[in-house]
């Protein structure tokens, strides 16, 4: 008579993460799907911890879960950063147990650039810097929101510059407190633009301080200040409407639609 047969025990968390292949080309600025399955027969599961590592940098935690019972499942999705050049990024999914035996797989990402193609934003508003109506007289590019004159100046990325206190004419000059630098480049292609296209064509400008002249349909590239140094953010604002009423300037304002792109080196 044949003995029946034993289950065998894992005595460690088991983790398995789809797609299997070590190994993954992807394109930059694509969002991979990872299917996470882990499992533990004889404890109880405690935490599941992503982490990054981009090519000699510092290792960063992405993901850090508590979880629970005898078994998990995740999908779990992850944008490829955009760079300046290719780069490789290890990526490395590490299971726990309350024991505190812990299992890990890696996938190694091998990036190369690709154009992404920009979506717009519209009807983004903000006022003249003389408005005792409105008072948002600058703009928040990060948040996409008007903010006041008298926020903290890294979330002033575009503000109206009066000529003085009194005038009632709008100025159509833009500075950035934040320490961003601007470019007019009305032959930009804006209606096609991608993330590669606006780095390339702020790059090719000469950005200043202040830009004067704003006007209807005019296209301002600006790369954002006060950022970290492995981070920059570029956006592509079109001005479609201007308002400057006579003789007040409660609700003279700039109207602009845009794009944006960060990179992480």
């Amino acid at each position: 008579m044949l003995a029946p047969a034993c289950k065998k025990e894992n005595k460690i968390p088991v983790i398995s993460v789809t797609p299997t292949a070590p190994d993954i080309d992807v394109v930059s600025g694509v969002v991979l799907s990872f299917s996470i399955n882990a499992q533990t027969d004889n404890s109880t599961l405690a935490s599941i911890v992503i982490t990054s590592k981009k090519g000699n940098g510092f290792t960063v935690t992405l993901r850090d879960s508590t979880i629970s019972g005898t078994s998990f499942n995740w999908n779990w999705e992850y944008l490829v950063a955009n760079a300046t050049e290719a780069y490789t990024e290890l990526l490395t999914f590490r299971l726990t147990d309350v024991d505190g035996t812990m299992m890990e797989t890696q996938r190694t990402l091998y990036v190369t650039l690709g154009a992404t193609v920009l979506t717009e934003t519209s009807g983004h508003t903000f006022y003249s810097g003389n408005s005792i109506v409105h008072p948002e007289s600058a703009f928040d590019l990060q948040e996409r929101i008007p903010v006041l004159s008298t926020v903290d100046s890294t979330r002033r990325d575009v503000q109206d510059n009066p000529l003085n206190g009194t005038t009632t004419e709008l100025s159509r000059n833009w500075i950035s407190p934040a320490g961003g630098r601007l470019v007019r480049f009305n032959g930009y292609d804006y209606a096609n633009a991608t993330d590669i296209s606006l780095r390339s064509a702020y790059e090719t400008g000469i950005p200043v301080e202040e830009l004067s002249g704003i006007a209807v349909s005019d296209i301002i590239l600006i790369k954002l200040g006060s950022l970290p140094s492995n981070t920059s953010f570029y956006a592509a604002l079109r001005v479609v409407d201007i308002v400057d009423d006579g003789g007040t300037s409660d609700n003279d304002r700039y109207i602009f639609n845009m794009k944006w792109t960060v990179f992480v080196e």
